[in-house]
């Protein structure tokens, strides 16, 4: 009796492309042979079992785990209230235990753990030809080329709003961020480390770093493990960041890419909305509208009408105050529309993620508010066609208002 597998999941797979397990078993020819597979998520005792036929070309089976595996993972929208958050909800672990089964009609058998696989996944898409040339080491923490989870191409941060990015780890030691400030000449000002405590559980394996310039600013020295707060001073411009590895003191290897962040100021005479959306990397994204915003309100009345004449000791009339169509109840339902400030092709191309994202807020102060966009449609705009282009999406709250009874 051998079950062999022959493909499997990347180690750290999006969920929401297929993860698929190819396999065969000597015992193909036995009367009613199926091959099973008992999926267990993040070590839980429980299982949800699979099964299929064998192919009759080639007598191997299939599983598509993908559709399991998402009813497990959901979303992690808080904002950070550390420099390092677990994002818990948005990775999970697993396990599939493959067997068979087979027998008479009237008696067959189940043959379960035979062989198994196990992996990471994640809150994840990619559209299919980018997931094609998927590489794991691209997306999970490894050297330079790790990628931050995020498709922004650049990172600006304001006073008074949120940014956090996100990554995976597929070590079980301890990271650093490392963040370099530099002045408007490109100057070097300072360089500090912050430690990362998570990185032993399945659940410190997805995690979001607050990089807003507000809370690196509420840092003090001891909340770094090398350098001195402020972290900033007044003519800091930029600044980086990066994951590191200390191998040794003052000896670091490099975790993933470098990304700069841009410290600016508002220029526009209106009030900003800042956006928070889910990205395709089961993230977070940030984007400002400064642009003019109008709100429209669609007002659903119900009614119903009734006798407007009224008993009067023995008159039975009605008053100039009597109702015969009565309003009871008043649903308020608000579109508001913005325009954002100009944009760049690349910065067009990663908003689509906005507009297609299933989990929208924006900020009212330092509150989440959820809001759905109600935009049908996107064109990506590009600059051998257009020189100057913006953004205009439309957006209702998801909750509605209401007006009180009579």
């Amino acid at each position: 009796m051998a079950l062999t597998i022959y493909n499997s999941p990347y180690s750290y797979s999006p969920a929401f492309n297929q993860m698929i397990f190819t396999l065969s078993s000597t015992n193909y020819t036995q009367q009613n042979f199926r091959y099973i597979a008992d999926v267990y998520v993040n070590g839980s005792a429980s299982y949800t079992r699979l099964e299929c036929v064998a192919n009759p070309n080639n007598n191997y089976g299939v599983f598509d785990v993908s559709g399991i595996i998402q009813n497990f993972l959901s979303i992690d929208p808080q904002d950070n209230t550390t420099t390092f958050k677990q994002c818990e909800n948005s990775i999970v672990s697993y396990v599939v235990r493959f067997g068979e089964q087979y027998g008479a009609s009237s008696g067959i058998t189940n043959y379960p753990n035979l062989t198994n696989s196990s992996g990471y996944s994640y809150n994840g898409v990619f559209d299919p030809l980018n997931f094609l040339d998927y590489a794991v080491n691209s997306y999970v923490d490894f050297d330079v080329n790790s990628k931050f989870l995020t498709d922004t191409p650049r990172l600006v941060t304001r006073i008074g709003e949120k940014l956090s990015i996100g990554f995976m780890t597929q070590f079980t030691f301890n990271l650093l961020l490392r963040i370099k400030v530099y002045n408007s000449s490109g100057t070097l000002q300072k360089t500090v480390y912050i430690n990362d405590p998570y990185y032993s559980l399945t659940k410190d394996r997805s995690q979001n770093i607050d990089v807003s310039y507000d809370w690196l600013n509420t840092l003090v020295t001891g909340d770094l493990a090398s350098g001195t707060a402020p972290i900033f001073n007044a003519s800091s411009n930029y600044y980086t960041v990066q994951l590191v590895y200390q191998e040794e003191p003052n000896v670091y290897q490099v975790r993933s890419e470098e990304r700069t962040i841009y410290i600016e100021d508002y220029c526009s005479k209106y009030d900003p909305i800042r956006f928070k959306f889910l990205n395709n990397y089961g993230k977070y994204d940030y984007f400002t509208f400064t642009g003019a915003k109008t709100k429209n309100t669609d007002i659903k009345k119900n009614i119903y009408k009734s006798n407007p004449n009224q008993w009067a000791t023995t008159n039975y009339n009605y008053s100039t105050t009597s109702r015969g169509a009565t309003q009871y109840e008043t649903i308020l339902n608000d579109t508001v529309t913005i325009q954002s400030d100009w944009i760049t092709e690349d910065e067009s191309a990663w908003l689509e993620q906005l507009m297609t994202s299933p989990d929208v807020y924006i900020y009212s102060g330092s509150d989440l508010v959820a809001v759905n966009i109600t935009n049908t449609s996107y064109a990506t705009k590009y600059e051998a066609s257009e020189q100057l282009f913006n953004l205009s999406i439309s957006f209702q709250y998801s909750q509605n208002r209401k007006r009180q009874r009579r």
